[in-house]
Order: structure tokens, then C-alpha cells, then sequence
């Protein structure tokens, strides 16, 4: 009997190299700019009330860690930790630190195994790249980090005619899979780990959705979310 092996829930680490390896150029690169800028100016806005002073912030995907370095001076947090499978993420940070209080982590965010909890977890653009059940794993691991009370940050593409376009044009051609969200799926994901939806942001007819939600706190016996540092939209 033939043992066949099982399909992969996620890009490897070797097929995130190469993808790094051949950055978009000439209009691809202008597109993922400006959707980079929009992306901030969204998630600046969505995160303006969420106190973060002498917080902690971890970024799970991290990339070049642009945001989450400029929101780490932006709301004047104590640290950020930083985390890819990808050495070439990892060497961008460290370049780009400066004397940012920043640690940064080589680690595969489904095997990552930390003895602390952050104010604010973030991840963008990186949950798309996990189907099947390694989806809901990489949920929970956003989830498992944060403290109680604390935050967590999404964004990620949605299921949408632009969103397969630009797949089909820019991503499938340079080596990257997706698998592109629901806004009720992503909804019902956050529940089931017991993160209570805060904000909830979709842009370009739903293409790319914005998410911040709340881990919820056990009080006696009870699950209870309280918005006293920011409050629901």
C-alpha cells in the first residue's frame, strides 16, 4: 500500500527565499508601494486609541518590520520582537533597527515557542499564506501571544475579483500561494480563540481586510472583554 504524503498547509521556507530573492520591479514594485503606504496609514489609524506606551509588540511574519518598528515610536513602546523563517527578513531588520529597542527571532510561526505575552500582536499579510489546518494554528498562535487584554492585528487579503487579479498577475508568477479570506471567515476564526473583534476594516470592494481584536479575560469564571484603552467601531 502506497503512503502518500500529505499536501502542504503552507509556503516553505526554501520557496519564501527564492520569492525574496526576485523582488518585483518596474510596475509590480509601484503597486505593492503604494498598497504598502496605504496599508499603514490604515493601520495607524485603526491603532491611534490603543495605548501602547511601555508596551510590548511581537511580529509574527515580520518582513522588514517597517510598520511595527514605526508604530514602536509612534505610541513609545518599551520593545518589539520580530519574527520570520526567512534569513533575509531577518538581516533587513536588524539593518533598518537602528538603536530600536528590537530582538529579533528566526522561527517558523507554527513552531514558535515563547515564555511571554505581548501587549499587541501583529501580523500583515502572512495568515493568507496558511490553509487547511495550519490556518486555524496560525490563528491560535496569534492569539496565544497576546496577554489577556491585549491585541492583536490582521490584515490579510480578501476574497475578492481585485484580489485574484493581482494573485493571478504578481503573486502566482513570483512563486507566492494564498489563500484569500472571507470576512465571515476571518470573523469566526478570531471568535473560536477567544479574541473579540475591536475593529474591523475591508478596502477596494473587500480586497484587503483590517482586523483588531481584543484577547478576551477570564473574570471569575467569566469571559469578558473591556474597551478602556480603545472603543469599538
Amino acid at each position: 500500500m502506497k503512503n502518500f504524503a500529505q499536501p502542504a498547509e503552507t509556503m516553505s521556507a526554501t520557496a519564501w527565499r527564492r520569492v525574496w530573492a526576485r523582488p518585483h520591479n518596474g510596475i509590480a514594485a509601484r503597486l505593492c508601494a503604494f498598497g504598502n503606504w496605504v496599508g499603514r496609514v490604515v493601520t495607524f489609524s485603526m491603532l491611534k486609541d490603543v495605548d501602547l506606551r511601555g508596551g510590548t509588540i511581537l511580529d509574527l511574519g515580520c518582513g522588514h518590520a517597517e510598520v511595527t518598528m514605526a508604530l514602536l515610536q509612534r505610541h513609545g513602546g518599551r520593545a518589539l520582537t520580530a519574527v520570520d523563517f526567512c534569513t533575509e527578513a531577518i538581516e533587513s531588520v536588524r539593518r533598518r533597527r537602528g538603536s530600536l529597542p528590537v530582538t529579533t527571532i528566526y522561527a517558523d510561526l507554527l513552531k514558535l515557542d515563547l515564555d511571554q505575552q505581548f501587549d499587541l500582536v501583529y501580523s500583515s499579510m502572512v495568515i493568507e499564506h496558511f490553509w487547511g489546518e495550519a490556518r486555524r494554528r496560525a490563528i491560535a498562535q496569534h492569539a496565544r501571544f497576546a496577554r489577556p487584554g491585549g491585541y492583536v492585528f490582521i490584515n490579510a487579503p480578501g476574497r475578492s475579483f481585485f484580489s485574484r487579479i493581482f494573485d493571478a498577475s504578481l503573486n502566482q508568477p513570483s512563486g507566492i500561494r494564498e489563500k484569500h479570506f472571507t470576512p465571515g471567515e476571518l470573523r469566526a476564526l478570531l471568535s473560536e480563540h477567544r479574541l473579540e473583534i475591536v475593529r474591523f476594516r475591508s478596502l477596494l470592494l473587500g480586497s484587503v481586510l483590517f482586523v483588531l481584536a481584543r484577547k478576551q479575560v477570564e473574570c471569575g469564571g467569566r469571559l469578558e472583554v473591556t474597551l478602556d484603552r480603545t472603543g469599538a467601531e
